[in-house]
């Protein structure tokens, strides 16, 4: 006779003590067995555990009972017996909500398993239908105990008391998988999910999906009716690009907005599928946003080719390059490309790429780009000549959002004065200038009207001085509202005492009164990686921001990599008669104590410090 029947025989004779002890070498070979890789013990682990739980609550010790009845759920998840015997233990201990809990757990973990698994999953129905009754039962009884009426509820379905609205939106931000697991959580729920068509207009997919997930996935929206998406957004696994764009272009699905990242497939191979793909073309022609990024071959084209499939409805175009190589074998002749609704046009260059090639490229397509309607242009590591730049700023005359980052050897006074010229009316300029050798930057000859509408200016990397600062900030008319200084190593905030050199205009430090004069309306203010921005310069800041009240709507102030630290920074705020609170405050790189930064909030000078060193 082995220990298992030894100790069921015990424990129907009433010995519970000794079938107790038998039970629990029996239950120490199993989990031993168990370890060792031998599944067959893994049923009988069970028995024992409920065996010995039994016992347990015989002899009155219900707290090892549990832990024997959860370590059988943890076991057997999909047996009735195990939510059986932990809720019965939960009832004798007074424990009516928890057994409750137990049960009604019980009760999805195995509808979601009917689900899951099918005909697969073998369930004791007698022992199911006893669950449903005794989760009745406990309800009833907690109806009719006043007391019970007053415990807190742990858990609710949100599906109860959310509104559709409000659940609808929860579920737009779910990505696909998570969305699949939803579907498995009850029969409701599922219901629920199906009448929210619109969750796969926009569906979220994860990042380096596989052609199998891609498949399923196409064929899921299929059988829902859903044949086209507002939002699609796709980043394919390197070794399977190929196969899934031809399933995507080929679905016959309509797209308005399409986010595709390609670490393989060029604008060629793309161009060559488009041509042989007719359900291709009509999504890439139907497109109203298209963001891309891939790498590019050179043939002589450019990216013309590959932007002729693009629609007239298109509005938003956003090309990133990865890689930029020259074909040898293939040299195509660029194709004009009229895009008239196009609003938003973003072209990213990734560094160190091929800086011919680059000039090339650019050439080639602004030569063949008409692009008269845009009204926000940004250009990243773009190596546009200067003649090239001059041609395309001056067809754009509804440009609003203008910049340029690392643009070749193109320097600020260049870009205003190619948009002085145009004469239109800008809201936001942007401009970093590259590390390449050019000249300084000098704006006195510009003519700079065209700046009073101007609500946001960030300059990075130039050669101007506070003179020339100056005028620019003059030109506004009083409008900037975001202003952002970094790294323009001429413009000098307070003399150093090494400085011998005799003080000329190119060398005068910051007026801060003049400075602050011409930006009344400023809400966030970033001087970033400044010449001499020390505690003495914050002092004098300071001193004028009392004198002349200004900018009252200051919220965000960005002193980052800046040799200042918290006895500066406190004098902002602590000068008398100072009106200075902020919502925020960046200091990253700065000799900042911990101490300051929540002397800081404590006292209500800001609300959110940021400071890494």
């Amino acid at each position: 006779m082995d220990l298992v029947e030894k100790g069921l025989q015990l424990f129907e004779r009433g010995k519970y003590q000794e079938a107790q002890r038998v039970l629990s070498k029996a239950v120490d070979i199993a989990q031993e067995e168990l370890k060792k890789g031998e599944t067959q013990w893994r049923s009988k682990l069970g028995l024992l555990l409920d065996s010995r739980a039994a016992c347990y609550q015989k002899l009155g010790d219900l707290d090892a009972a549990l832990q024997d009845a959860r370590q059988q759920l943890a076991l057997e998840p999909y047996k009735c017996k195990s939510y059986l015997r932990a809720s019965k233990i939960h009832v004798l201990a007074g424990r009516d909500e928890d057994a409750l809990e137990v049960l009604e757990a019980g009760v999805r973990r195995l509808e979601r398993g009917k689900t899951k698994y099918g005909s697969r999953l073998q369930i004791n129905e007698r022992l199911f239908n006893k669950m449903t009754a005794e989760i009745e039962e406990l309800r009833q009884k907690s109806f009719s105990d006043p007391p019970a009426k007053r415990r807190k509820v742990k858990s609710y379905d949100p599906l109860n008391y959310l509104p559709f609205e409000l659940q609808a939106t929860i579920f737009s931000h779910l990505d696909q998988p998570s969305m699949m697991n939803c579907l498995l959580v009850s029969h409701r729920w599922k219901q629920t999910l199906e009448n929210m068509p619109t969750l796969l207009h926009s569906p979220v997919l994860k990042r380096n999906l596989s052609l199998k997930e891609f498949v399923k996935f196409l064929n899921f929206c299929r059988t829902r009716q859903c044949r086209s998406f507002e939002t699609l957004s796709l980043s394919l696994r390197a070794v399977e690009e190929s196969s899934m764009l031809k399933q995507l272009l080929s679905s016959g699905f309509q797209v308005k907005r399409l986010n595709l990242n390609l670490a393989k497939y060029d604008n060629f191979e793309l161009a060559k599928l488009l041509s042989n793909i007719t359900t291709g073309r009509k999504m890439f022609a139907e497109l109203k946003e298209l963001s891309l990024s891939l790498p590019i071959v050179e043939n002589g084209a450019g990216m013309t080719e590959l932007l002729g499939f693009l629609g007239p409805n298109i509005t938003k175009l956003n090309i990133v390059i990865t890689d930029l190589v020259v074909s040898k074998l293939v040299r195509r002749e660029p194709s004009k490309i009229d895009l008239p609704q196009l609003s938003r046009l973003v072209i990213m260059v990734r560094p160190k790429l091929h800086e011919k090639l680059n000039k090339r490229l650019m050439r080639v397509l602004f030569a063949n780009f008409t692009i008269d309607n845009v009204q926000s242009l940004h250009l990243i590591n773009c190596d546009v000549e200067a003649a090239t730049m001059e041609k395309v700023l001056q067809r754009l005359e509804k440009l609003e959002h203008f910049s340029a980052d690392s643009c070749g050897a193109l320097i600020l006074g260049d870009y205003l004065r190619f948009l002085s010229r145009n004469g239109v009316s800008l809201e936001s300029l942007a401009v970093r200038e590259s590390t390449l050798p050019r000249p300084s930057s000098s704006v006195s000859d510009i003519d700079l009207r065209f700046l009073w509408r101007l609500k946001s200016l960030s300059l990075e990397n130039t050669s101007l001085n506070f003179q020339q600062l100056f005028l620019l900030l003059q030109s506004t008319n009083q409008q900037l509202r975001h202003l952002k200084l970094k790294a323009n190593y001429k413009l000098i905030f307070t003399r150093s005492a090494f400085d011998t050199r005799i003080p000329s205009a190119a060398t005068l430090p910051v007026n801060f009164r003049e400075f602050l004069q011409c930006v009344p309306k400023l809400e966030s203010l970033a001087l970033i990686q400044c010449t001499n921005l020390t505690d003495s310069a914050l002092r004098s800041l300071s001193t004028e921001m009392v004198n002349t009240s200004c900018p009252k709507g200051l919220k965000l102030l960005d002193l980052s990599a800046n040799e200042v630290s918290g006895v500066g920074i406190i004098d902002l705020f602590q000068r008398p008669k100072s009106w200075l609170r902020l919502d925020q405050l960046l200091a990253h790189g700065c000799d900042l104590h911990p101490d300051t930064l929540s002397l800081l909030v404590r006292r209500g000078y800001c609300g959110d410090i940021q400071s890494l060193a």
